[in-house]
């Protein structure tokens, strides 16, 4: 029993990313669903704004893109660290569903 338990949390550490950061975005329209999933993340909205957890420090116009295929048009994106500017919201928008 405690040799399957030590296995079962050798495993669970090996999986959990290294780091994991809480980021937001702000979609033009509801999301209807209450959540999106993109990046193997599942974004969990209210209205407009969607919050989720990446393995990444900083907010990126390649996964805003990702992000934009699934949920619409983001018209912000970030997390406590960082944030897209304007001119990379832009390209951003162009990858809306």
């Amino acid at each position: 029993m405690i040799r399957s338990a030590l296995t079962a949390a050798a495993f669970l550490a090996l999986s959990a990313p290294a780091f994991a950061a809480t980021f937001t975005f702000e979609t033009a329209e509801p999301v209807e669903d209450g959540q999106v999933v993109a990046i193997g993340t599942v974004w969990l909205c209210e209205g407009t704004v969607c919050k989720g957890d990446l393995d990444r420090k900083k907010a990126s116009v390649r996964d805003c893109k990702k992000i934009a295929k699934k949920a619409g048009e983001i018209i912000s994106f970030a997390n406590s660290d960082s944030a897209l500017e304007a001119d990379d919201i832009e390209a951003c928008k162009k990858s809306a569903r």
